[in-house]
């Protein structure tokens, strides 16, 4: 097993942020379709998902699965991976989405 330093997982956290801005920027301050998604909790759809949620989902997802893919994964949008892994990824990129 490989050591990965705290610093080194802080700049990569840093790298999804950036990636995760690069995907979401475009969409900052335009007209956007918000979809009411159902979650396996909820008895209704009523949880809101944008195609900027999607879109930086995804693109972090990528860099995980090159850059460390026995890492886990749990994702609001397309769900988990090797949650029992030693190392787990949460992402819920945009919060907050309704207003």
């Amino acid at each position: 097993m490989t050591t990965i330093t705290n610093n080194e997982l802080v700049s990569f956290a840093n790298e999804l942020a950036d990636a995760a801005r690069t995907v979401i920027l475009p969409f900052w301050r335009q007209p956007i379709e918000v979809e009411s998604k159902m979650e396996h909790d909820r008895p209704i759809a009523e949880s809101p998902v944008t195609a900027a949620d999607r879109k930086a989902e995804e693109v972090m997802r990528k860099l995980i699965e090159e850059r460390y893919p026995s890492h886990g994964i749990y994702g609001e949008e397309f769900g988990q991976v090797r949650t029992d892994a030693e190392y787990v990824w949460v992402l819920d990129p945009i919060d907050g989405t309704t207003f």
